[in-house]
């Protein structure tokens, strides 16, 4: 999913964070791909570590299981990767839908992790970074945690982080789509999206050329065509099916749209499929 996201404002919070836990932070996108970080460079223990091929195989493959659970259960996960180092992952939920992930981690939760580590790997060049793994305890994690969870409700707040407009604009579209047969309504789509209504205009402008009530007609209208062409609905059950209350209304919206009747459309379009059907002596 495309991101836009305020790089400063971002940052900050990072900075903020890293400030009072000492915990690096990094955000990814719904794909799993790393946006932004801070501190920039992973711990010197991971940095040297998946300059090894298979050792950087493993940290992607913890770190997506990692999420696929985030992802599954929707709430904040924390684990221990390949390596035995914490980590801890929250997703970024707007409208029910992720939009992204927040994760921080590489520190230990074990005083003697040095120790087992440097018996693990016993590297002359890597024991200098091995000393730099950080300590939290469980109570530090834990509160680490819950204010990891609270950034993702921050981030969405001060839109830090948001869809880009082609794919907000989609999701709108899915949505009325899905609800031609209701009363839809500005107000209505403007809750379910938690947007304004300028905003919910301009997106509409920009991508379609017209006002929103004009756009929801005009998907209204082409469906009714698909319902005269694919069914044997009346074309009163039609007109209630695509949302419109006014029976007349529609007949007039219809003709004046397509340059012929409802019921003349269908005839139509009958005919034209007969006279492309086969004959029998085919």
């Amino acid at each position: 999913m495309p991101l836009t996201f305020q790089n400063e404002e971002m940052l900050e919070l990072m900075k903020d964070f890293y400030t009072l836990t000492g915990i690096r932070i990094v955000l990814f996108d719904e794909t799993y791909r790393e946006i932004f970080s801070y501190p920039e460079e992973c711990i010197p223990f991971c940095t040297h570590m998946r300059k090894n091929a298979e050792f950087y195989h493993l940290c992607c493959r913890s770190d997506r299981q990692a999420f696929e659970i985030c992802k599954k259960n929707r709430s904040f996960n924390m684990y221990k990767c390949h390596a035995g180092l914490i980590e801890c992952t929250a997703p970024i939920i707007e409208q029910n839908a992720i939009i992204g992930y927040i994760m921080f981690g590489q520190v230990s939760d074990s005083k003697n992790f040095c120790e087992i580590l440097s018996k693990q790997y016993p590297d002359a060049e890597i024991e200098p970074a091995i000393k730099k793994i950080k300590y939290k305890n469980a109570k530090q994690l834990l509160a680490a945690s819950k204010i990891l969870e609270a950034c993702t409700s921050y981030i969405l707040a001060k839109e830090m982080l948001k869809p880009s407009r082609i794919h907000l604009f989609n999701r709108i579209d899915t949505f009325i789509s899905a609800h031609l047969e209701d009363d839809i309504s500005i107000t209505a789509i403007c809750k379910e999206f938690n947007i304004s209504r300028t905003r919910l205009y301009d997106l509409v402008k920009q991508y379609i050329g017209t006002g929103v009530s004009e756009y929801i007609k005009e998907k209204r209208l082409l469906k009714a065509r698909e319902l005269l062409k694919t069914t044997d609905l009346s074309v009163v059950e039609i007109s209630h099916r695509v949302g419109f209350s006014d029976y007349n209304y529609f007949l007039r919206s219809f003709k004046k749209k397509n340059g012929i009747s409802a019921k003349r459309y269908r005839n139509f379009k009958l005919h034209a499929e007969s006279r492309r059907l086969p004959s029998s002596d085919d």
